[in-house]
């Protein structure tokens, strides 16, 4: 593309920019209205999380078989394919009615959605020299507009149309973006390979049956933490062990669908686990930050939008900088630690906050999260990891990174479950007991303690005030646990970031 006009190269910036942009505002954006699309759905946690499971194994396989499938169709009608599907699952759930409605729509979304972030990082390698580094930032724009604005409209969108809002402008959205794939995708890929793919039917098989199968565990572990049988941690081992068959098997092919001996080193191994890390850490945080906002401290989901809209944007910025200084100092361990150190800074200044905090003093913690720690993480990891790859195989090394971020938002969000459902159980039970020589006083005393008795009031009235509050404070205190243990987790990784000899 460097030797294109230069009105072509635009709308090839754009396309590739508005691809990941896609991904990520319609991902956000379901995961910010899960609460109301459950309401519309009368879908129980358990049934969500199943629709959820089912999107990430979908999306994953389809990621697999990514280049398998561009160099059969061609990039262009590849990409055109993936966005009508993906616009017809957006209809589809937008229109859903129950839960197997919504869990059919968003299957239908992930086998489109899955090629939008390979697409669009695979497509900067059209480029060469400076101008790899503007489609680098325009591919990055189009990540942090898509997680910066999709809060914001979210929240907009539920409170003047309900939860179909989420889904249904996917489809003009989608239409959109496939007007400028048209004109400014390429049809060839950037790098040609000699040794085309081939898919084993017993290979996908396995892969299928393994993914699906870990998605199941990692989504239901969340709603039996307490009771996880053997044969749910049955699964999830025979889960991995055929993933690791299969990946075994495609090692051992010369024509294999995953040519994993051409990129797998222990540079790409580290590599993949820094971005596990920010991804798991991402989700966690993600998930848990709206619990924080809304039913902890009592925000509207609207200011909460705005909040968590106006700290991430601020990652364009922090993007730019770190950007800049990476390509002049490449010192890749040093980049981390900065990361981790605001990681460290993050979680205990979140833990260390009260319920009378204020949208406005949030912001700043907020900001080095979502605005710093995952830009500097995420593009220290993408500058890293895929540096010495062979571009010819680019594609499928970044298959196999997109891949693992499914299963690692899916870690991050039953991890985050697991410490809500545990912790908050835990001070709830707490309170509880602090608060049980104040039974006797309901429907009968003439002054509250608490402030929550009235003489006037009857005393199941009164108990249900008393229960709602110590619900919510056990929540504001299971969250700032889990940011207390963001602290511990990046003092963790930063021991294991110092023994690693590949990222330096």
């Amino acid at each position: 593309m460097n030797h294109a006009p230069p009105r072509l190269r635009q709308l090839h910036l754009l396309t590739l920019a508005s691809l990941v942009f896609l991904e990520y505002l319609q991902s956000v954006m379901a995961s910010f209205g899960a609460r109301y699309i459950m309401g519309g759905i009368e879908a129980a946690p358990e049934e969500f999380s199943l629709a959820a499971a089912v999107y990430a194994g979908v999306a994953v396989v389809m990621i697999f078989q990514h280049r398998w499938l561009v160099q059969r169709l061609g990039y262009r009608h590849f990409i055109r394919l993936s966005l009508l599907v993906f616009a017809l699952g957006a209809l589809l759930t937008g229109l859903a009615v129950d839960v197997p409605g919504y869990i059919a729509g968003r299957a239908v979304q992930a086998v489109g959605g899955a090629a939008f972030f390979t697409a669009g990082r695979v497509q900067v390698n059209h480029y060469r020299g400076p101008e790899r580094l503007l489609a680098i930032r325009r591919f990055a724009l189009g990540l942090f507009g898509g997680v910066g604005l999709a809060p914001f409209l979210a929240a907009h969108a539920i409170d003047a149309w309900g939860w179909r809002a989420l889904f249904l402008p996917m489809v003009p959205v989608s239409l959109a973006v496939l007007a400028l794939a048209e004109w400014g995708m390429p049809d060839h890929e950037p790098a040609q390979d000699d040794r085309p793919s081939e898919v084993h039917v017993g290979g996908t098989a396995v892969l299928i049956a393994g993914i699906f199968g870990l998605q199941f565990v990692l989504e239901r572990v969340q709603y039996d933490v307490f009771s996880a049988s053997a044969l749910l941690w049955g699964l999830g081992v025979t889960a991995a062990l055929g993933l690791g068959a299969f990946v075994w098997h495609d090692w051992r092919r010369h024509d294999a669908l995953i040519p994993y001996h051409r990129f797998v080193d222990g540079r790409f191994a580290v590599g993949l686990a820094v971005y596990f890390f920010c991804y798991v850490v991402s989700a966690f945080s993600s998930y848990l930050t709206p619990v924080f906002l809304v039913q902890g401290l009592g925000f509207t989901v609207t200011s909460s939008g705005w909040l968590l809209a106006a700290a991430s944007l601020m990652g364009l910025l922090t993007m730019r900088v770190h950007f800049h200084l990476l390509v002049r100092h490449p010192r890749l361990k040093h980049f981390l630690w900065f990361a981790l150190a605001i990681l460290c800074v993050f979680g205990g200044w979140m833990s260390s906050l009260d319920g009378e905090v204020t949208q406005q003093a949030l912001f700043w913690p907020l900001w080095l999260s979502n605005g710093v720690f995952l830009a500097v993480a995420q593009g220290t990891a993408a500058f890293g990891t895929f540096r010495h790859v062979d571009e010819a195989v680019f594609s499928q090394a970044y298959q196999v990174k997109n891949a693992m971020r499914e299963v690692a938002n899916a870690t991050g969000v039953s991890l985050a479950t697991v410490v809500l459902q545990m912790r908050s159980s835990l001070h709830f039970q707490h309170l509880a007991e602090s608060t049980a020589h104040l039974l006797p006083w309901y429907g009968q005393a003439t002054t509250d303690p608490l402030h929550l008795l009235d003489s006037a009031q009857p005393a199941a009235t009164s108990l249900t005030q008393l229960s709602q509050l110590m619900t919510q404070q056990a929540t504001v205190m299971a969250c700032l646990d889990g940011y207390r243990g963001l602290c511990l987790v990046a003092v963790l990784a930063g021991l294991a970031l110092a023994a690693q000899k590949k990222f330096t």
